[in-house]
């Protein structure tokens, strides 16, 4: 049997026992005593199966989150040396980078875009165009939006909510709404932007 013809039969046994009473009148029978047998034998056979199913399936959990954790003191260790293995990486590239510049400073000293020799050749060669803002003179205000990049701060949200700053409503067509108030003390809806939660199953 497996879980779910177990919750079907729950199902039936509820079915059953809730057509015991007169929706028209309210009114509910007694069992029978050859009922009452039925219904407690097939309670406790729903029950068994039910508790054995969920032992069995929270053993082979039990045993992929230790498999898991297993998983994970390998990655932790792996990571440790890939760290080690970054670093080394980018000291080796910085030292490389500083050879580098001593070639450009030579270059760059003797007016010279290129230089040849038997083992390698260095030249100057022209980089895609970017736009960067200038530091300390960039104003977004001056900017037209198309050439900007905003995006919504959760972050921001969550404090703003912690802080008070922002909050929700009850009521349903209010649910998952968050509202402030504005500089005159009118309440506002922080319209575009959803603050709702969800569930999630904790085993112990």
């Amino acid at each position: 049997m497996t879980i779910y013809n177990i919750v079907e039969d729950a199902k039936a046994l509820e079915k059953l026992i809730d057509g015991m009473t007169d929706l028209e009148t309210g009114e509910t029978r007694d069992f029978t005593e050859a009922e009452k047998e039925e219904i407690l034998s097939w309670a406790g056979e729903i029950e068994d199966n039910l508790e054995a199913k969920f032992d069995g399936i929270y053993k082979v959990y039990r045993n992929k989150k230790a498999e898991a954790e297993i998983a994970e003191a390998e990655k932790n260790a792996l990571n440790s040396e890939i760290d080690r293995l970054r670093k080394r990486e980018q000291s080796r590239l910085n030292e490389a980078g500083r050879l580098k510049s001593l070639i450009v400073y030579a270059l760059d000293m003797l007016k010279m875009k290129k230089y040849k020799t038997a083992l390698f050749t260095a030249y100057f060669m022209n980089t895609k165009k970017s736009a960067k803002p200038y530091e300390g003179f960039f104003n977004p205000d001056e900017i037209p939006v198309e050439f900007l990049k905003r995006e919504l701060s959760p972050s921001a949200v969550d404090r703003a909510v912690k802080e008070g700053r922002l909050y929700e409503k009850e009521g349903g067509i209010n649910t998952g709404k968050l509202f402030y108030k504005n500089e005159t003390g009118e309440e506002k809806l922080l319209k575009g932007v959803s603050y709702t939660g969800g569930e999630t199953l904790v085993i112990r």
